[in-house]
């Protein structure tokens, strides 16, 4: 998965926040809430445009991303590179624990057994 969380540190350590981002339209509200979760991860909603026999919508199921300008954008926002906003950290079982620090939510990680279902992992 791509971590963001080197893009909010540098924000905040530049005295900016998502608010601007928003106001000085650098990326869309959509890339910011991918921003916030981290790209790569398996992402569940509900598509409206596939609809059950039973009348329930069919979940949809993809994998995030951020295109490159919007990184380009939040780069020269920030005169930064990519490499200061953004780390890689390889879905393999060697980095579970770092994956499901971010996963999860605040001093609560997520479980190892539902990685999984929220990132595709390379197998043990």
């Amino acid at each position: 998965m791509i971590y963001y969380g080197k893009l909010f540190e540098l924000m905040k350590a530049q005295g900016k926040n998502t608010t601007h981002i928003r106001n000085e339209k650098i990326v869309s509200q959509d890339t910011l809430g991918k921003l916030r979760k981290g790209t790569g991860i398996i992402d569940e909603g509900r598509d409206p445009n596939n609809i059950l026999p039973n009348g329930k919508q069919a979940k949809k199921i993809r994998i995030t991303a951020v295109d490159t300008k919007s990184i380009e954008s939040l780069c020269t926002w920030l005169n930064c590179q990519p490499s200061d906003i953004m780390e890689v950290i390889p879905n393999t079982w060697d980095n579970a624990d770092r994956l499901c620090e971010i996963l999860g939510e605040e001093n609560k990680p997520l479980p190892k057994e539902d990685l999984p279902s929220r990132v595709p992992m390379e197998e043990k």
